[in-house]
């Protein structure tokens, strides 16, 4: 009985110790489900745990636009064709989805007269994947054929035009042989405002004149003239065109209008006048060279420079036979007017007139009865020729005192024989801040040459400097050939001064004025130009005649092979050089009585000036005008 107990209490033991180890419990192995593309499964992706041999049954649920394709991932294979799969050890299945595809067919009506280009605007996986827009461009290839509309699929004139891909599609793209015509000509108008009578361009079908609607049409000018607007416009439902912002300068217009695969077709000819009704208060606007013309027509009137202008066009052998520009003033009174610059460019005037008197871009004053007023005008880039009286800006001034002119320059070449400048060939009346930047030239025999003006008689100039070179025979100066009776005062010159090399004979060459004479002054001004002549030569001025000048002075080198003088070379009559002094150091002069001598270093040292005013005309800076006095209220350029 002890043996039978003890037995069943082994047994009990031994069962408890198999439960506790799992005795009788089948084994657990997890599923993992994945997905790949758009789409869903049942069970849904994520991880499950399913006992031993458990069969598990598996859904793919494509999204819209997608198909299953394939049970993948590591046990892929292991998913029956029931989609059922069976628990024996852990699983990793991936549902894998593709994208639906669909054929896009494209037709051309009437065939071969255009292209379709499809473009893939979504992105792209496989050509035309369900949900993807594809967008369109018809393009004509016959002359004479644009683009109508689509059909099919597709609708409208949009050109692009996108389509959304979510099933087979079938497009056609409708082709007509088309017609451009102008409905409204381009009226006259004025200068800088919106064209009158805007004009409007009409394309439609050759066969029925049905409108075509979205058809780009550009509009240029016949002759490259320059407008502003919106250039190209896109046709309306009715077919129409309408170009209603077009601005148009003074000049006379033809313009031309194109459109792909089209002829051109060219508008009427219509002028459009210059603005303004040329008083004081309301003066004629210029835009360009047209406007520069229109000068000539009104000589006594007054003129604003609204903007830079070209004028290269003179250039042009075509143009005036290859005279290139006709000054203003060709009438025996020349231009009585006025001149607002408005401190705008005129660039590239051109002039070839040898054998022509009074030649400029102004070619004379010679009114007494008004003033005339020409002021921050600028010309850059003149190239000029003419016989006697040239000057960049103004042939010649013959009236006494009625002339102002302030806040000019000119750049460029000119050249001439006699009364030759880089601003005035002649001049009278009163010249202040103005500059010129030119290359002057005269020829043999040639007499009165300057930098800034050729002759100069019963002038005020005043603020007045000039650079480049000076070329002549008599009377050649930096910024001055010869004066009578100017009152000249704080200006400067900076220049190259040369006479003419072939000649044996050259005398008044000096680096500010040739010939200063019949009661000239000249006060507050100096010279930095390097001078080279044969007789009366100097630093400032060459010949000095019953005239005046004070508190100048000058630093270029001087030579000669004749008379020369550090300062001046020669005077007679009654003249006065006060305060005057030049640089013996770079001239090489010693010279004293016309100008007193002094080293650099001493032209340098402002207390070796005595009676200058230096604190409202001059001033000196090591830094400005390499150390030499400048002037404060004449730019030192």
């Amino acid at each position: 009985m002890k043996r039978l107990l003890f037995s069943s209490v082994l047994i009990i033991l031994l069962c408890l110790i198999l439960l506790s180890s799992g005795c009788g419990q089948k084994p657990q192995f997890t599923l993992t489900i994945g997905v790949e593309g758009d789409g869903t499964t049942l069970p849904k992706p994520g991880k499950y745990t399913y006992g031993e041999n458990t069969v598990v049954t598996l859904k793919a649920i494509p999204a819209a636009g997608s198909l299953f394709d394939h049970w993948g991932g590591a046990d892929g294979a292991s998913v029956s064709s029931a989609n059922t799969i069976v628990m024996n050890g852990n699983k990793s299945v991936k549902a894998v989805f593709s994208k639906l595809t669909y054929p896009l067919n494209i037709t051309v009506n009437p065939e071969g007269t255009g292209t379709v280009t499809p473009e893939l605007v979504t992105k792209a996986g496989k050509d035309y994947e369900h949900g993807q827009t594809v967008r369109l461009t018809a393009t004509p290839t016959t002359a004479g054929y644009l683009f109508t509309d689509w059909g099919g699929d597709l609708s409208g004139s949009e050109n692009p035009a996108e389509l959304l891909i979510d099933s087979a599609k079938s497009v056609t793209a409708n082709f007509a042989e088309a017609k451009m015509e102008i409905v409204t000509q381009p009226a006259a108008s004025i200068a800088g405002q919106t064209l009158g009578g805007f004009p409007t361009v009409k394309v439609t079908t050759k066969a029925d004149g049905t409108p075509i609607p979205n058809v780009a049409i550009n509009v240029t000018e016949k002759n490259g003239l320059p407008f502003q607007g919106i250039k190209t416009v896109l046709t309306n439902a009715e077919g129409m065109a309408v170009f209603n912002d077009l601005v148009f300068y003074e000049g006379t217009y033809k313009l031309v209008f194109s459109s792909n695969n089209l002829s051109n077709i060219e508008s009427d000819f219509f002028p459009v006048s210059v603005a303004g009704a040329g008083s004081v208060e309301n003066p004629y606007l210029i835009h360009n060279l047209y406007g520069l013309m229109y000068i000539e027509t009104h000589l006594d009137a007054c003129f604003r420079i609204e903007n830079d202008i070209d004028a290269s066009d003179t250039a042009d052998p075509t143009y005036n036979g290859g005279e290139g520009w006709l000054p203003i003033g060709q009438t025996e009174t020349g231009f009585s007017g006025q001149i607002d610059g408005n401190d705008k460019t005129i660039s590239g005037l051109y002039i070839n007139r040898p054998n022509q008197d009074f030649v400029g871009f102004i070619k004379s004053i010679r009114t007494a009865i008004r003033q005339v007023l020409i002021k921050d005008l600028h010309l850059t880039g003149v190239d000029m020729i003419g016989r006697e009286y040239v000057g960049g800006l103004i042939g010649g001034i013959t009236a006494d005192d009625t002339s102002l002119i302030e806040n000019c320059s000119v750049t460029g070449h000119i050249a001439g024989t006699s009364s030759t400048g880089g601003m005035f060939g002649g001049l009278r009346g009163t010249v202040t801040n103005c500059h010129t930047d030119t290359i002057v030239s005269a020829g043999v025999g040639a007499w009165y040459t300057g930098g800034l003006a050729g002759f100069a008689s019963s002038a005020t100039i005043t603020k007045c400097f000039a650079f480049g070179s000076v070329t002549g025979q008599y009377a050649v100066g930096g910024l001055l050939g010869t004066t009578e009776g100017c009152s000249i005062n704080q200006c400067y010159a900076f220049a190259d001064v040369n006479s003419l090399t072939e000649v044996a004979e050259s005398s008044m060459i000096g680096g500010f004025a040739g010939w200063l004479q019949a009661g000239s002054t000249v006060a507050d001004c100096y010279s930095r130009s390097i001078v080279d002549g044969k007789n009366s030569v100097a630093g400032f001025c060459g010949q000095l005649a019953d005239s005046t000048v004070e508190r100048c002075y000058s630093t270029g080198a001087v030579t000669s092979s004749g008379t020369h003088g550090g300062f001046i070379a020669l005077t007679y009559g009654i003249t006065s050089i006060t305060h005057c002094y030049y640089d013996s150091d770079t001239s090489q002069c010693s010279d004293t009585g016309n100008g007193d001598p002094m080293t650099t270093a001493e032209m340098q040292d402002w207390e070796n000036y005595n009676e200058w005013d230096l604190t409202a005309v001059w001033n000196i800076s090591p830094a400005i005008n390499d150390g030499y006095p400048y002037l404060r209220n004449t730019p030192a350029e």
